[in-house]
């Protein structure tokens, strides 16, 4: 989750304020950075609410930050 850590730099917040807005450890969110998992699907709309952009731009599933995946069914 690179995105989740370089949208975190450029808000300028750090992972404790980051956690403490959402509501989880920290561990958490260096978790979500490092890629060891995945935001669960409230803390990622949380996320990308936080960071301005879309959820789908955080899972690297698109390059627009604003862009959301069409489905595929």
């Amino acid at each position: 989750m690179n995105r989740i850590r370089a949208e975190r730099f450029k808000s300028g917040l750090s992972t404790e304020k980051v956690a403490d807005l959402l509501g989880v450890h920290a561990n958490s969110v260096r978790g979500w950075e490092n890629g060891s998992y995945e935001p669960s699907g409230r803390n990622l709309v949380q996320l990308s609410t936080l960071f301005g952009c879309s959820p789908d731009y955080l899972l690297e599933m698109t390059d627009d930050r604003n862009e959301r995946v069409k489905s595929i069914v």
